[in-house]
């Protein structure tokens, strides 16, 4: 038997355990049982539910709703609840809850859930972050978020219940813009609340980052509303990335697309700007062998996307797709329906629960309650495999997950990785596969000082500021409170500090002067003068109450002194000068509270756990005013222990400069060695290697004479028909694979590709490079290989249709070189190249054509060549010739596709009539 109950104020409940029933103990001995285990069980053992509140736009948005909300939830609890590694204690529950997409009728809501549930997966909307994350400490209760960008929620001693279930995405992003060195930035939102607060915080997330955000704006209402927002960034002077704050095409987001085909009308998609969505940074989107139907199915849209580098969570171990279908395959999702789409954010709320159920096991193994700060806390250090990558946070509890840069290639529905986004090693490394820029290449960099937190960058929205500069600010500030933590260790009160008695030395340095007056005039009996209100102003409120206050001073006196010193500082004017009031108004309002009469400092004006401080210095309550000793060590804090001397801020920043210059020149030079290797590449691919290299030198390049070499002609059967039942992306894509097919033959081979035109192929062996009689045989074995790997080919778009292809092979002497200045070509010339020509146009589908020259040569091998005679041929310009069928040799054993019968008087030039009737009618049938 087991004694349970729960305690209505927590989450957690102890449970007692006995081997007798409690029905047969006296009402004593259950009260001592119960106390002896809550006296035993210090902190949560066990507890019944634990109640969780998935939190988002879920009725009133339509893509968030293809998130599945209920079903991820019911899979990851499942999952939790059966986990054997995890010792919770309890049973996990979750219930979805409703967050209205309006900012503030969502933060109203949210205050109504506050006995729902234990804890929060949520908020999805950043505009009311703060405020729920300030309610969430006030309950206790965790908030374990994905979407709230706020970089406030960082500093843990204020928002202590709040954590980060990803990586943030001003940080990845920051990662990314600082490897393309672009900077300047444009943000756009679509017209919801949700995205246009995004919009706002992200702007401010990034501003706080260093980098300049130019323009922050929503798209409108209608079609003139979206060209004035793009034509009010293309006026912005510098703006190199337009980040975009809405749902993203590719999950069907019609704003997103409304802005991608406007821009691409107007041109702004041709390669001066990158556009960046900004909802794939919350979750993974499939990658691999994933067609996006928008991009197939709208020419405007799959153009523009060209322009668009999609940041998103790396899939480890699988793709989202893979991992939901096999979640369904296994049963585990109940599903009434089969949605039509789901959003990759399923994935996402999956691993915020499991990260919670993490974060659990974690302060239970230590004996600590399940509260909100603990479980917050708790987060450190944890990995694990979520739904279909691997999370990782780190000792801090920042989220170290992999993210990806993916692209498309201008022209297809597919997106390829290009780069990793490594967090844990702040890099950004190649993955294998460069950016498809629409220009050839990136944007202009920008100053690589937009991304070092000691460099000061003279650009135009920095120049009015270089002197309301942080650095300089703080280094006064310090040294103002090194001064005072002095002057208070040895028990000595300044009494008079304010602005008028700080100097500054030549080396920057702040001096405090003036301590000690009032002991001198205390000394000499000197009579008490009442100063100007204006002298008052740095006086704290009791000692101006109080007349007959010691001249000496207090220790909270100078605290307050120090908070309007602080105040001075950081706004750049005189003290209370935001007011508007006479000296007098003043010191009368700050003599007789309430209200309570203070300075007002704007939150941009300084970093938040400045003005904190400053507010906490000028209390009315003197025994609530920080000591210097506090004052100094959370002034390094805000400082995040960076030395802020200003001449050796200076000396460092011309050391950095000197050290980012050579950086810069390695770069550059890094970059122009992977650009020469590039057109080196190219330069091989288009020209056989030793006339590329004689070109790279500058030599001539003169034609040659080949006694001896064998061409291959190839085409497609039908190919003109094929053309008419396709759109030009199915052709190009038909012709790229059948290629690529080709090629990775070839490259086993000594055989060199001359070039392909439509849907001829053209190869040769012997040039030029001579291999003396080997260059038939080269040929042959080519050939068989590429009819074999074809038998087994299907077009993306047409699958049923077969892919035929008539090959025509000849030997005989030639002539090469090189035509052409500004496009180098290698061409061939002589009656070699027109007869095989005329060998593949006069050939069968799925057959290997052979002259006799070529015949007598691999019979002449003797390596085993299956040769079968065809008979009297007519080629054109040269008569009535015998030809041969290549059709095998004794050791190739892949099989090869059987040739047609031709029937008399049936055009071997296209496709079966049935071929063309059977595609027509399934297209058909895919259409009703």
């Amino acid at each position: 038997m087991c004694a349970l109950w729960e305690l209505s104020n927590y989450p957690c409940c102890p449970v007692l355990r006995s081997r007798h029933s409690l029905s047969t103990l006296p009402f004593y001995s259950i009260t001592l049982w119960i106390i002896l285990g809550v006296l035993t069980f210090p902190c949560c053992v066990q507890c019944l539910i634990f109640k969780v509140g998935v939190l988002g736009p879920w009725n009133c948005d339509p893509y968030y709703a293809k998130s599945l909300p209920a079903i991820a939830s019911r899979l990851a609890v499942g999952r939790i609840n059966e986990d054997f590694s995890l010792d919770l204690g309890c049973t996990m529950d979750f219930v979805i809850l409703q967050e209205a997409c309006e900012t503030s009728k969502a933060l109203t809501s949210f205050v109504q859930y506050e006995n729902a549930v234990d804890a929060f997966v949520g908020p999805t909307n950043p505009g009311y972050c703060n405020a729920a994350a300030l309610m969430g400490k006030n309950w206790d209760k965790s908030l374990f978020s994905w979407a709230c960008i706020n970089y406030e929620l960082d500093w843990v001693q204020g928002y202590p219940t709040f954590a980060r279930t990803l990586p943030s995405p001003t940080r990845v992003l920051f990662s990314v813009l600082r490897f393309f060195s672009l900077a300047n930035i444009a943000i756009v939102s679509s017209n919801e609340d949700i995205w246009i607060d995004t919009a706002a915080k992200l702007a401010s997330a990034l501003r706080n980052q260093g980098l300049p955000v130019g323009i922050v704006v929503s798209m409108g209402n209608n079609d003139t509303m979206l060209e004035n927002t793009l034509l009010s960034i293309r006026n912005a002077g510098e703006i190199k990335v337009i980040i975009m704050c809405m749902h993203s095409a590719l999950i069907g987001g019609v704003q997103q697309t409304s802005f991608l085909i406007k821009a691409y009308d107007m041109g702004l998609t041709r390669g001066q700007y990158v556009f960046i969505p900004y909802d794939t940074l919350l979750y993974s989107l499939p990658y691999t062998n994933t067609t996006y139907f928008p991009l197939q199915n709208n020419t405007k849209l799959r153009k523009a996307y060209d322009a668009v580098l999609t940041i998103t969570v790396e899939s480890d171990l699988m793709s989202f797709n893979e991992a939901y279908n096999m979640a369904k395959r296994f049963g585990e999702l109940m599903l009434s329906q089969e949605p039509e789409q789901v959003s990759p954010l399923f994935g996402t709320i999956y691993n915020s629960l499991y990260l919670l159920a993490k974060s659990m096991h974690n302060a239970r193994r230590t004996g600590k309650w399940f509260s909100g700060s603990n479980l917050a806390s708790f987060t450190r250090n944890i990995t694990f495999s979520g739904f279909n990558q691997n999370i990782r946070m780190d000792a801090q509890g920042n989220g170290q997950t992999d993210y990806v840069i993916l692209d498309t290639d201008g022209w297809g529905s597919e997106l390829y990785r290009c780069f990793y986004v490594n967090l844990t090693l702040d890099k950004v490394l190649f993955a294998g596969t460069y950016i498809h820029f629409p220009a050839a290449s990136p944007p202009p960099s920008d100053s690589s000082c937009w991304f070092d937190p000691n460099a000061i960058c003279a650009g135009e929205i920095l120049l009015g500021i270089l002197s309301s500069d942080w650095m300089f600010k703080s280094s006064l500030v310090l040294d103002l409170i090194k001064g005072m933590k002095y002057l208070h260790h040895r028990e000595f009160p300044h009494g008079r500090l304010k602005s008028h008695n700080c100097v500054v030395d030549g080396r920057f340095v702040l001096k405090i002067t003036d301590y000690g007056y009032n002991e001198i005039l205390e000394t000499q009996k000197a009579p008490k003068e009442t100063p100007p209100p204006e002298d008052l102003f740095w006086t704290a409120p009791e000692l101006i109450r109080d007349h007959e206050s010691p001249r000496k001073g207090t220790y909270k006196g100078d605290v307050y002194s120090f908070s309007i010193i602080l105040q001075e500082v950081v706004v750049r004017g005189a003290p209370y000068c935001m007011l508007g009031l006479s000296p007098e108004e003043i010191i009368r309002k700050v003599k007789k509270p309430p209200p309570m009469c203070r300075p007002t400092v704007a939150p941009d004006q300084a970093p938040l756990e400045c003005i904190q401080l400053m507010k906490q210095c000028w209390t009315e309550q003197p025994d609530r005013r920080p000591p210097f000793d506090q004052i100094f060590d959370q002034f390094k804090l805000i400082n995040k222990g960076k030395k802020t001397n200003i001449i050796d801020s200076m000396l460092r920043m011309l050391e950095q400069y000197s050290s980012n210059l050579e950086d810069l020149i390695r770069e550059r030079t890094e970059e122009l060695e992977v650009e020469k290797q590039r057109t080196e590449k190219l330069l091989a691919e288009m020209l056989p290697p030793s006339v590329a290299e004689a070109l790279k030198t500058g030599a001539s390049v003169e034609p040659e004479y080949f006694d001896q070499v064998t061409l291959y002609f190839s085409d497609i059967v039908g190919f003109t028909t094929i053309s008419s039942l396709s759109d030009p992306i199915e052709v190009v894509d038909l012709l790229n694979d059948l290629y690529s097919l080709f090629d990775a033959v070839l490259g086993s081979h000594d055989v060199y590709k001359v070039e392909t035109i439509g849907d001829a192929y053209m190869v040769a062996s012997g040039l030029p490079k001579r291999n003396g009689n080997k260059h038939a045989a080269e040929i042959a074995n080519m050939s068989l290989n590429i009819l074999s790997s074809v038998g087994s080919f299907k077009m993306r778009h047409m699958p049923e249709v077969p892919v035929r292809i008539r090959i025509g092979i000849h030997s005989g002497p030639c002539v090469a070189g090189v035509v052409g200045l500004t496009m180098p070509r290698y061409c061939l010339f002589g009656d070699t190249v027109n007869t095989a020509s005329r060998m593949e146009s006069t050939g069968l589908p799925y057959r290997i054509h052979v002259n006799i020259s070529t015949v007598n040569i691999l019979r002449s091998l003797n390596d085993g060549y299956k040769i079968e005679v065809r008979g009297k041929t007519e080629l054109k310009g040269k008569g009535i010739e015998e030809t041969y069928w290549l059709v095998g040799k004794s050791n190739f054993t892949k099989p090869l596709p059987k040739p047609p019968e031709i029937k008399p008087g049936e055009d071997n030039h296209g496709l079966r009539p049935e071929d063309i009737e059977a595609y027509r009618r399934r297209k058909a049938e895919k259409k009703a």
